[in-house]
């Protein structure tokens, strides 16, 4: 089959490759995947895989090819693949929190050959029955940037006529903002350009604070009191530096910070802060 290979020294490259052989995991042709900021970290140095050559790509979606004996799932079955493969038996991955699994496998496009493939491999419990009204380059991206939106949203218990404060207006902060404003939530975008406060305003927030690189985020706090009068209800942390990491300061009292993401790296990040504990890397973190 063809994949696009990352080779050594950030070289990515389409070529022939074995089929992935694994009779116990269903076999999905991939239809559509996602290019993240995750991919340019692996190209650009910032992220080094297992080992090479490596295939890429942690939001996929496809055409189940092949599944195995007694699998819930059958051949031509649409679906998106989620990417993370715990164990599947401990408590964790029983109960919904597959991310603190101790035993897990790995990470499809992280540590286990991804979806930049014309096929790739997956346990069929990683496998995301589609409707046919969500098509493929949708629902590739939903399985990471978009589940990843709605498991913060829920985490921070979004309340209808609340003020949530995203900051960073990427691709999974886009997300957070249609999420927190399907929610009923109020939403202020933090952008660091105007063409991209052009881009949370279409997505919902209804207003955009715009900051600079050099001292933006010290008169931050002040600009979003003068928006909401006491400050936000929740604040979504999408840009992990130590100027972006202190949301007490943009928050009413009572309100909840939600980092996304791991551990921030460069720029002093306060990852032990993030760390301090175990489901803090998926943003359940709670601020005074």
């Amino acid at each position: 089959m063809k994949a696009a290979v990352l080779e050594q020294e950030g070289r990515l490259r389409v070529r022939e490759i074995e089929t992935p052989n694994r009779a116990d995991w269903a076999l999905v042709a991939v239809r559509a995947a996602g290019v993240c900021g995750t991919e340019l970290h692996f190209l650009d140095g910032m992220l080094a895989p297992p080992s090479y050559p490596f295939v890429l790509g942690h939001e996929a979606a496809g055409v189940v090819v092949d599944a195995p004996a007694g699998a819930a799932l059958s051949e031509g079955d649409r679906v998106a693949i989620y990417n993370f493969v715990g164990c599947g038996n401990c408590l964790w991955c029983r109960t919904g929190r597959e991310e603190l699994c101790r035993s897990a496998e790995g990470q499809l496009g992280f540590s286990l050959d991804g979806g930049f493939a014309e096929l790739v491999r997956a346990p069929v419990r990683n496998l995301i029955p589609l409707p046919d009204s969500v098509d493929f380059e949708t629902a590739a991206i939903l399985s990471c940037s978009g589940m990843s939106a709605v498991h913060a949203a829920r985490l921070a218990g979004v309340e209808l006529g609340k003020t949530a404060l995203v900051n960073g207006v990427g691709g999974v902060g886009l997300m957070v903002v249609q999420v927190a404003r399907a929610m009923g939530a109020s939403v202020i975008a933090v952008a660091d350009s105007d063409a991209k406060a052009a881009l949370a305003r279409e997505a919902g927030a209804v207003e955009v604070v715009v900051v600079d690189a050099d001292d933006g985020y010290q008169q931050l706090p002040e600009r979003v009191r003068q928006l909401t009068g006491a400050g936000a209800d929740y604040y979504f942390e999408l840009v992990g530096t130590t100027e972006t990491m202190l949301p007490n300061r943009h928050l009413r009292c009572g309100g909840a910070p939600r980092p996304r993401g791991g551990a921030p790296t460069g720029r002093g990040g306060t990852a032990a802060r993030r760390n301090r504990h175990p489901l803090s890397a998926r943003g359940d973190t709670h601020g005074a």
